[in-house]
């Protein structure tokens, strides 16, 4: 097929034209320059001819290196609008999720709402018959309706029976009242009727000297008006007539308790009016009331010990009470370096770059051929690298100039160049047990010092390029999806990285980040040997753990810790709500179907631990069938094991010859646990390519440490945000340390990642998001976190009021009267 067949885009069709007429424009220069043509008579005719093609060439390459540079423009244009479209298709994808978490939500608020158990269901209802007996207008009306009538009706019923019960209480108070007002009554009336028995009684003498001539009784006095007990006086025109018996008596019943007594005497005079003595009609009785009397002035001693006491009690509760209770309710928030964890937050102090060392041995070449196809090789990276935050720097393995003494650079990959006749292409093999690239040549393949662009060097760039790739592309996510490189200067790198990904690289990391664990620093593993019925009970777990577990421990030990759990369960049944597995004809074998696969795990009878200490757990689960239903397979790919995303792996082993086993020897177990192996490295990350695991693990590091580094500091940034919108919460002093120990760490992360000390990056980068962690989720933070000032205000104005209110209104009076004191001075 011609190249004008595959090429159809209008844009393109020029440039295939103008390349077109450049390669006849060369052809005519070339001819020219040919000796063996006798085209021209002489050398100079020769010359001036090709003087002008090589104008002419050079005016068509001129004009090709801008069609090229049109195309090349184009198509970061179409890799910009497809990140963008792509960008919009999952932001709608994360609204389809919201609506769909909406939506489970607002099913589980009407489910609860539905079984919502209201009081009015306990409500003391009369009877349905009796109410529709009273309200025959509700007989139609529909059980709602109903319901609501009926808790109208006892509503108001209610309320006439507390308004009677009121009116009732009303009463009860006001007879009480008047009972008591009668009983004082009467105890009074028995103190006066003592008196005017005692009164009644006078013995002869007092009368005698009552009517004794020349000697009034001191309460009486003549042509004159006294005031005797508070208002009663008598008055008389005839000096010598003495007081009769009446004026006695009425002498006696001035006091304010006799009222009653003076009414009884009055009676008795009525009726004894013929038997005593006839009144003087001179005498006459006027009750007068007295004036109230001023009090007396207040003394200047009097005034200052009552400000003295004012001020006293004052003093006490500006300099004692207050202090005390300022430093007893205060919070104490301790200095937080709100700006610098804001910068980290935003990816303003930090660039992550990830430098990556590779050293280049070259035994069989001289020093300045192997200088020439190093600095080659490099120019190659440089221009086939879309992605500046990672770049691989190649270095001869004896050029140690610029390493540090004390922290060298970790060197991620070794190549090794070496000679082989029989080649006629370069060809590289990479060891699986090592960081090693072997690339082998033939000996006519070295490029001359003179070249610029040497076959061997394209070749060694493009297998270093095709061995990071998939790192490169899960950084650069990593880094896009991040809020610090968004607003880093890395973002635009990184979202061109990810437009130039292949689709396929890109759904097998989507999909494998997905399956793995969220990272930790401590994860348990727990082996689990299932078995529907008695058999088998024994294996040699210890063995296979130590053979095929622990190196791989071991080699993650930089990245994380681990702890190992194993258990044995027998009669370990499916859940009656899975679907039983299902024989296969064509095959002799019984299948479960891949959608039924997630039902496998009998969660709710099978002891599976959730979780076992503070790291999350991985379940790996040996499941033996039974002999009956041997061999179980998956329908379709005939798979016998299958990753649990973010959980753990299943593995299902078939005895041989469907004979029950008793015992799982340590050779049993090796294919099972080969498989927990590789299962083990999808749930923790590791990327899928290259197949050396020494490499992986290299990769698994840088990537860690970029991840750590990112959520560091953005729970940095979450704690500076949280701490200025609740100015209530809390800082203790161990808060202020952790967050000064995450940033020296993370300060400390980002100079080993821009060294290339990828595993000592590691190591900050885990104490960074521990200390980080620590800090955000402090238990002293989080108990003040919904503790409004308003609770404060509702809790010590009840306390403060009845003590304030006095105090402040005895200040103002004192304030006033010495206001009122200063105007009347100045009046006078």
């Amino acid at each position: 097929m011609a190249i004008r067949d595959i090429v159809v885009n209008p844009s393109l069709l020029p440039v295939l034209n103008l390349s077109a007429e450049t390669r006849d424009q060369c052809m005519q220069l070339l001819a020219v320059l040919d000796p063996s043509a006798d085209s021209y008579s002489d050398s100079e005719e020769r010359a001036l001819a090709a003087s002008k093609e090589q104008k002419q060439l050079f005016a068509l390459l001129a004009r090709l290196r801008g069609l090229n540079r049109d195309a090349i423009l184009r198509v970061r244009e179409t890799k910009q609008a497809t990140a963008e479209a792509r960008q919009e298709i999952d932001r709608l994808h994360l609204q389809l999720q919201n609506l769909y978490y909406e939506q489970r939500h607002l099913t589980g608020e009407i489910a609860a709402c539905e079984s919502y158990d209201h009081k009015y269901l306990a409500l003391p209802l009369i009877p349905l018959e009796e109410f529709l007996a009273l309200h025959p207008e509700h007989r139609e009306s529909d059980e709602h309706d109903l319901m609501i009538a009926r808790i109208n009706h006892e509503h108001a019923e209610r309320e006439k029976l507390e308004q009677a019960r009121q009116e009732l209480l009303k009463r009860k108070q006001a007879l009480i009242a008047e009972n008591n007002k009668r009983k004082e009554d009467l105890a009074s009336l028995d103190q006066d009727l003592e008196r005017f028995i005692d009164v009644s009684l006078c013995p002869s003498e007092f009368r005698t000297m009552l009517l004794t001539p020349g000697r009034p009784p001191s309460p009486f006095r003549r042509s004159s008006k006294r005031s005797i007990s508070g208002g009663l006086a008598i008055n008389s025109n005839n000096s010598n007539s003495p007081p009769t018996l009446s004026h006695l008596v009425l002498y006696q019943a001035t006091s304010p308790s006799s009222k009653h007594v003076l009414v009884m005497i009055a009676k008795n005079e009525d009726l004894s009016s013929s038997q005593t003595v006839d009144p003087h009609p001179d005498y006459t009785m006027t009750v007068s009331t007295p004036s109230p009397r001023p009090p007396p002035p207040e003394k200047p001693e009097a005034i200052r010990t009552r400000f003295k006491v004012i001020a006293a009690f004052w003093a006490v509760i500006i300099f004692l009470g207050f202090p005390i209770w300022w430093k007893t309710t205060s919070i104490y928030r301790a200095s937080l370096p709100i700006p610098e964890m804001i910068d980290w937050a935003d990816g303003k102090t930090c660039r992550p770059v990830f430098p990556l060392e590779i050293r280049v041995e070259t035994p069989h070449l001289p020093d300045a051929e192997a200088q020439h196809l190093l600095r080659t090789t490099q120019h190659t990276l440089d221009d086939l690298n879309e992605f500046s935050a990672h770049h691989l720097r190649l270095k001869l393995s004896n050029d140690n100039v610029d390493e540090p003494l004390n922290n060298p650079a970790d060197t991620a990959l070794t190549v090794r160049l070496l000679p082989q006749d029989d080649l006629i292409n370069p060809k590289s093999e990479l060891h699986h047990d090592t960081t090693q690239l072997d690339v082998f040549y033939s000996p006519n393949q070295i490029p001359p010092l003179s070249s610029s662009n040497p076959p061997l060097s394209a070749y060694i760039a493009g297998e270093l390029q095709q061995l990071f790739t998939e790192e490169k592309a899960i950084i650069a996510q990593i880094l896009s999806n991040s809020h610090a490189s968004s607003a880093a200067a890395t973002s635009q790198p990184s979202s061109t990285m990810l437009s130039s990904v292949s689709p396929q690289l890109a759904d097998s990391i989507a999909k494998r980040q997905r399956r793995s664990m969220k990272y930790a620093d401590t994860y348990h593993l727990a082996f689990s040997l299932f078995t529907p019925g008695t058999e088998p009970s024994l294996w040699d777990i210890q063995a296979a753990v130590h053979d095929y577990i622990t190196p791989l421990l071991q080699a993650f030990s930089p990245i994380s810790n681990f702890t190992v759990d194993t258990q044995v369960q027998l009669y370990a049944t499916f859940a009656p709500t899975a679907p039983a597995p299902e024989y296969d004809e064509s095959h002799g074998a019984w299948t479960l179907k891949p959608e039924d696969l997630s039902a496998f795990i009998n969660a709710a009878e099978w002891p599976l631990s959730p979780s076992i200490g503070p790291g999350p757990t991985i379940n790996f689960i040996l499941y033996v069938p039974d002999a009956a239903q041997s061999p179980l397979v998956v329908k379709d790919s005939l798979a016998t094991s299958w990753v649990v995303p973010q959980w753990g792996g299943v593995v299902l082993l078939n005895p041989a010859n469907g004979a029950q086993l008793q015992h799982l020897s340590g050779d049993a177990l090796q294919a099972p646990f080969l498989t927990f192996s590789h299962q083990l490295l999808t749930l923790l990350g590791a990327p899928s390519t290259p197949a050396a695991l020494p490499f992986r693990l290299q990769t698994l590091t840088r990537i860690r440490a970029a991840s750590l580094l990112l959520s560091a500091s953005s729970t940095m940034g979450s704690l500076a945000r949280l701490t200025e919108s609740l100015p209530s919460i809390p800082i203790p002093a161990t808060v202020a340390a952790s967050v000064a120990t995450t940033l020296s760490h993370l300060t400390s992360t980002c100079e080993h990642l821009r060294r290339g000390r990828f595993q000592a990056a590691l190591a900050d980068a885990r104490i960074a998001e521990t200390e980080a962690e620590r800090s955000f989720f402090e238990k002293s933070m989080v108990g003040q976190m919904y503790f409004p000032d308003e609770h404060k205000v509702a809790v010590y104005l009840p306390l403060l009021g009845p003590i304030g209110v006095p105090l402040i209104v005895g200040l103002l009076k004192e304030v006033k009267k010495a206001i009122a004191l200063r105007k009347a001075r100045k009046a006078t």
